[in-house]
């Protein structure tokens, strides 16, 4: 697996496609995206035979729905083996294009091209593809290494302030597992972030890159070390999901989930106060905690109970044991998660 990384390096796309012989392509991607890079993508293609497919934005796309009206689609333009497919969005995009790649025809060829923060920094990276079903978030997928992966800095011009705190979501997430410095780093430039500085976001991207293959390379398959990039998702998805995926996306989720189980580490005595605070005030700039109410979080631990990230039965949390180093843990008493997402501590 390849993966470039640059500003206005779209074009070197050409030349990768020569290299590797392809010539019939298929583009995944959504409106939004097709609205603000589709003519730019397309100028590009010339010569070649493409065709995009188009899907609506959001999460909710992430659907056996949407993956059968796509394979339809590619059993009417004769898409072979030969062929390749082209991820060209965000981390929903990504996600439904590598599943489709990996089941249509028992697998093709596919790359990344992606438009987000969030995707350049995580989703893009690591074979992870996969949809949601029955409000349960990446509850079927599979694991299939795109061949290219192509991170354009320019694509995230157009991108909200919503979608850079999304993206910073992971990136701060990396610097509580494994790089403390980053995680400093971050905190203390959020403005150069917002602000779209090309230099900061580069060096962003490649740093969370680095730590990701370095834990991926170990683990490829998620069976073990790979788990700690799970750091609040256990809790993270459960309220995701709660909230229909209407509410809060993906990073903002991981956000809140990184709270709380960062709460349940000092309750457990694997960080002190002061560390928790740091993290607690560091997160807080970028999205306000919930107080949930006994309803709410029955179904909130209902849904973890149905998380794809258990094992024997057991809930995987994955908390932080010292400044920028977490553990993997099955054995958190649900009284602890409980009150953490009570939120009377704030």
């Amino acid at each position: 697996m390849e993966i470039l990384t640059g500003n206005n390096i779209l074009a070197d796309l050409d030349s990768y496609f020569k290299d590797n012989g392809y010539d019939n392509l298929y583009i995944i991607t959504d409106h939004n995206v097709k609205y603000y890079h589709g003519k730019y993508l397309s100028s590009l293609l010339k010569g070649y035979n493409y065709k995009f497919y188009s899907i609506p934005p959001g999460e909710k796309s992430k659907s056996i729905d949407v993956v059968l009206s796509i394979y339809d689609d590619l059993i009417e333009n004769q898409i072979d083996r030969e062929s390749l497919i082209i991820a060209f969005g965000g981390g929903v995009v990504g996600d439904i294009t590598g599943f489709v790649a990996a089941t249509f025809k028992r697998g093709i060829d596919y790359i990344q091209i992606p438009t987000t923060l969030l995707a350049q920094v995580d989703s893009s990276i690591g074979g992870k593809v996969g949809i949601d079903y029955k409000g349960l978030k990446n509850i079927i997928g599979s694991f299939h290494f795109p061949k290219l992966i192509l991170i354009d800095i320019q694509l995230l011009k157009t991108l909200s302030n919503r979608d850079i705190t999304s993206g910073l979501a992971e990136i701060l997430k990396y610097g509580l597992i494994a790089d403390y410095d980053l995680f400093n780093y971050i905190s203390s430039n959020l403005s150069k972030a917002y602000n779209k500085d090309e230099h900061f976001l580069l060096d962003l991207v490649n740093k969370s890159i680095s730590i990701k293959q370095d834990i991926v390379s170990r683990d490829k398959f998620d069976k073990g070390e790979r788990r700690i990039l799970n750091f609040g998702h256990t809790v993270g998805h459960s309220i995701e999901s709660y909230f229909d995926f209407s509410q809060y996306n993906h990073g903002e989720a991981v956000i809140l989930g990184m709270i709380y189980e960062s709460y349940i580490g000092k309750e457990v005595g694997l960080i002190d106060d002061d560390y928790f605070w740091e993290i607690y005030n560091s997160l807080t700039k970028l999205i306000t905690p919930l107080k949930f109410n006994d309803l709410e979080i029955k179904y909130l631990l209902e849904i973890m109970e149905n998380d794809k990230k258990k094992l024997n039965d057991q809930t995987i949390l994955i908390l932080p044991i010292g400044k920028g180093k977490v553990g993997i843990f099955n054995d958190v008493d649900v009284d602890l998660i409980i009150n953490s997402l009570k939120g009377e501590w704030f």
